[in-house]
């Protein structure tokens, strides 16, 4: 029993509510345990994460971390407007978020190693809506308000290592941390005679993964590029008590890339994420179910602009969130655009990407458009 009352907790916690006012609702994009967002730095994210494969500023592929020179660190923030439609009721959310920090050098002449932090899942939301309740047989105006600040986070340790001119490896090791707290407050309108209602709820995860990746030039101007994620045993606690395990879910990633346009890069690229083993953290109602992404991008040269460098990046990208509602998968549609300029005599750049997302399930309709803002610094 006690089990079973913890195993309904964690479905509260990972459900928005829908059954009630639009106003209620956090978004169809952060249903279950969150949004995936990508692991993207701003470059890859200008491509639709069409380069995402060989980019060092990404955390996923672990080889792809040769190509970021002697050493790296970088930092981002990606804040996103969205806005959910339904029956001609419309609600407008905000979410900040700062999805990567990665930081590496070079082992020798051969080797490097990084460390990075970044959000596998986003759940951080604000909604507000007002309605009445019976109080002593009276109708009391209220406004409830939910405020969500969670994340399923990836703390990677990852190397990579040159084999050859034509290849480079790459491994890592995966810690998948994180906390959902929600506050929900009721507050009345006559103050004075009603007080406010205050909960906060919190519940953590922790799981593990490993993966592996390579970067491959079997032709010239052709770069072919892949990733596997394992993931182990995951679980989540409630007040210090194991509530429900499962598995943190794999991934498989692939791109093809081609550079015989100078300062240029056409990518295509393929991902498949098997979510579905995250589905015993929560219970069927979340329609947990497995995802593919498929996404097309280019990142072209532009012109010096008082002798610096830039780039001017667009991409196509489609693909399914992990997190189902009211019985319908959600999927996501995005258009991307991005740039870049390098400064400092080459060791710092400075990215910026906007993506427009369309998202869908059932008779719901979300757009999102979401900013992102980086600096990497290459020493």
């Amino acid at each position: 029993m006690r089990r079973l009352l913890l195993a309904t907790l964690v479905a509260a916690l990972s459900a928005v509510p829908l059954a009630g006012p639009l106003a209620a609702q956090g978004a169809l994009s952060i249903q279950g345990f969150g949004y995936p967002t990508g692991q993207l730095s701003p470059r890859a994210a200008g491509t639709a994460s069409a380069l995402a494969e060989i980019d060092a500023g990404s955390p996923l592929n672990p080889a792809a971390l040769l190509g970021a020179g002697k050493s790296i660190f970088s930092f981002q923030v990606d804040p996103e407007y969205r806005q959910v439609k339904l029956a001609g009721q419309t609600v407008n959310t905000t979410t900040v978020r700062f999805p990567v920090i990665l930081v590496g050098t070079r082992v020798g002449a051969r080797g490097f190693i990084s460390g990075s932090f970044s959000t596998l899942l986003d759940r951080t939301w604000d909604a507000a809506y007002e309605d009445s309740v019976s109080v002593s047989g009276q109708r009391v105006g209220s406004t409830v308000a939910t405020r969500v600040r969670g994340a399923i986070n990836d703390a990677r340790l990852a190397f990579a290592w040159q084999l050859s001119e034509k290849l480079q490896v790459g491994a890592a090791f995966h810690a998948l941390t994180g906390a959902n707290r929600m506050h929900l407050t009721r507050s009345f309108s006559d103050s004075t005679t009603y007080g406010a209602l205050n909960q906060v709820t919190t519940l953590a995860y922790g799981g593990s993964a490993v993966s592996a990746g390579l970067v491959a030039l079997p032709l010239p101007h052709l770069i072919l590029a892949a990733s596997l994620r394992l993931g182990g045993a995951m679980s989540t606690r409630y007040n210090d008590s194991l509530a429900t395990h499962g598995k943190a879910p794999n991934r498989l990633g692939a791109s093809v890339n081609f550079d015989g346009i100078p300062g240029s890069m056409l990518s295509v690229r393929v991902s498949r994420e098997q979510w579905s083993r995250m589905g015993p953290l929560g219970t069927a109602a979340l329609l947990v179910h497995d995802a593919t992404e498929i996404a097309a991008g280019v990142d072209v040269a532009g012109p010096k602009v008082q002798g610096t460098a830039t780039q001017f990046r667009f991409g196509a990208r489609t693909r399914d969130l992990p997190f189902g509602v009211n019985g319908s998968f959600v999927s996501e549609q995005t258009f991307a655009l991005g740039g870049g300029l390098t400064f400092a005599r080459g060791w710092a750049s400075l990215d910026a990407s906007l993506q427009r997302a369309q998202r869908k399930a059932g008779a719901l309709r979300e757009q999102g458009t979401m900013l992102s803002v980086g600096l990497t610094v290459r020493p």
